[in-house]
Order: C-alpha cells, then sequence, then structure tokens
C-alpha cells in the first residue's frame, strides 16, 4: 500500500511540474487555464500535506521522523519546492546506477549532476515568472531565467542577468547555497575516485 500511495505521490509531483512550469513558456494565460493550473497545484499540495502528517503522526520518534524527511517538509511549506518530490526518482536511480555494478562514487556523482540539473531548471521556472512582468527586469524569457539559473547554481555568475525583485533575490540566495554545496559533493566524489585508483594501482604493485 505504502508503495502504491509512494507512486501516486510521485505522480502528483509530476503533475505538479507541469503545472507550475506552464506559466514560464507562456505568457498569456487564460482565466480558465489559471483556475486549471491553481486546481492541480492545490490538489497536490493536498496529498503533500496529508503524507507528511499521517508520516509524523505514525512515527514513533516524531522529531526523528521530521529531521529525516527534509524535502516533505519543503515541498508542503514552500510552493516552488513542491517538484522536490521528483528527488525520489533520482534517488531510485541512482540506486540502480549503482546495482549495474558501474561504481558507488560514479552513482553519487551522476546523481549530483541530476539534482543540480532539476534544481537549476525548477529555479529558472520560477525566476522566470518572478521577475518577466517587473519593470527593468533583464529576465524576460525562459531562456534568460535557464541561464541566470545555470551561471548561478554553477558558481560561474557573468552577471548579465540578475533578479531585482525581493523574491528573486531570496532565490538567487539559496540557488547559490544549493550551488556551492552540490559543487563540493562532486569534488569530493571525484577525489575519492582518484584516490581509490591510486590505492588499486599500489596494491596491484
Amino acid at each position: 500500500m505504502k508503495r502504491i500511495w509512494n507512486e501516486v505521490l510521485t505522480v502528483l509531483a509530476l503533475c505538479f511540474l507541469v503545472a507550475f512550469s506552464y506559466p514560464a513558456f507562456k505568457t498569456n494565460i487564460s482565466t480558465a487555464q489559471q483556475n486549471y493550473i491553481d486546481l492541480v497545484q492545490w490538489i497536490c499540495w493536498l496529498a503533500f500535506a496529508l503524507d507528511l502528517v499521517f508520516g509524523i503522526f505514525t512515527a514513533e520518534n516524531k522529531k526523528l521522523y521530521l529531521k529525516h524527511h527534509p524535502l516533505e517538509i519543503a515541498s508542503v511549506l514552500l510552493p516552488f519546492l513542491r517538484p522536490l518530490r521528483l528527488m525520489r526518482v533520482i534517488s531510485f536511480g541512482g540506486l540502480a546506477i549503482q546495482k549495474v555494478a558501474i561504481g558507488r562514487q560514479f552513482a553519487i556523482t551522476l546523481k549530483v549532476v541530476l539534482t543540480s540539473i532539476f534544481v537549476a531548471y525548477i529555479a529558472a521556472v520560477q525566476i522566470t515568472i518572478t521577475e518577466r512582468s517587473v519593470e527593468g527586469s533583464n529576465i524576460k524569457s525562459f531562456s534568460d531565467g535557464l541561464w541566470w539559473a545555470t551561471t548561478t547554481v554553477t558558481t560561474v555568475g557573468y552577471g548579465d542577468r540578475y533578479p531585482t525583485t525581493s523574491e528573486g533575490r531570496f532565490l538567487a540566495v539559496l540557488l547559490m547555497i544549493v550551488g556551492i554545496s552540490l559543487i563540493g559533493v562532486i569534488t569530493a566524489s571525484v577525489a575519492a575516485w582518484f584516490v581509490k585508483i591510486s590505492n588499486n594501482e599500489v596494491k596491484a604493485n
């Protein structure tokens, strides 16, 4: 039963991702379309909220449950983070890659790369929706938002695209922190991989 429910939540996260992304790709949205988008988002939020409440209620150690389920909490409290539910798919993919014997370090690195791409996409959609209609903003399309998100999450930061609203700047701060963390994980994984190769060569000799 739990497996089926998790699959339902994953499908709902995909539905939310579509509804969440749609306004970033289309400038003129009718009232009927907006109502449908709002309905999908509310249904997803309700499902995620019920899942979180049920998990807390049935957990033996509630504090430990909250500590180990940050994505579930974030997806309920912060609307634009609801697609993070799809991180379950990336996690399962990482485990599958590891089982195929590609290697644990490579699996971790690939998972982090996929996470970076996914986070950059969410940030691009959100910054486009937030900044596009603001006077004086230089982020007017999804391509502008994607360029900004990519340069920010990779800590390159060209500065040719930047948010002007308080919401956009808050999102930028979060993305910078995430970017630094993800790059740190990738660097550590690659370093561990080289150390492992070096140790294997020493043992072979």
